[in-house]
């Protein structure tokens, strides 16, 4: 048991998550920036499988945690596109990473994303947000998702905008932890353990993984 529990321990220190992906980074991209540091065993980016839509995240699997920790120093912060990469030991598991996926209604049909990151924002760290827009017209349809790093972050949130009317905004928002969070939850650790056997078995360097981006 306590060989276990080190093995785990050790696998924590080599996983790294990567958030704020650019929505168009393929897995071999994302693998050439990081083996600049050190051998990677597994590489993956977090996409819907139906689809292929890239959820703006992945994980990256390092042979070694020097190399791991190495990287979020050398990585972390890196500009890419237009996003700014955030690196950081991956958590398989843990209560803080649940129920972090807000569903928003309610917002003013005017409002910008630029507008949606500082209203949500100033709450904690914001992995992922998608407006929802009009097919036809391209205009905002006043429903949004945004998820949080941690569940905390997400709660301090809806305590502070849940039944707020928002500057240039006619009624209250909606602000609640989005319903289908348990299959997006499913998509992720499944994308995760998938990532930790791939590493441990050494076959293949590429998987299929992501997260949505706006």
């Amino acid at each position: 048991m306590a060989e276990y529990q080190g093995k785990r321990e050790n696998d924590m220190k080599t996983n790294l998550i990567i958030n704020y992906l650019p929505q168009n980074m393929t897995e071999k991209e994302l693998y050439s920036m990081f083996v600049t540091i050190g051998p990677v065993e597994s590489c993956r980016v977090m996409k819907d499988f139906k689809t292929g839509y890239s959820y703006g995240f992945g994980f990256v699997n390092y042979a070694k945690a020097e190399d791991a920790s190495r990287a979020i120093g050398t990585l972390n912060g890196l500009q890419v596109q237009n996003k700014r990469l955030k690196v950081s030991f991956a958590r398989p598991s843990g209560e803080d990473i649940k129920e972090t996926n807000l569903y928003v209604t309610n917002l003013p049909r005017n409002i910008t994303e630029q507008y949606l990151e500082q209203l949500f924002g100033k709450y904690g760290t914001i992995v992922q947000k998608n407006l929802l827009k009009d097919k036809v017209t391209g205009m905002p349809r006043g429903v949004a998702f945004v998820r949080y790093d941690r569940r905390e972050e997400a709660q301090q949130a809806i305590n502070a905008l849940n039944g707020a009317i928002p500057e240039n905004g006619t009624e209250p928002l909606s602000v609640k932890i989005a319903e289908e969070h348990g299959k997006q939850k499913a998509a992720y650790y499944a994308g995760w353990q998938a990532g930790y056997n791939q590493s441990r078995g050494g076959d293949g360097l590429y998987g299929k993984k992501r997260t949505y981006q706006y």
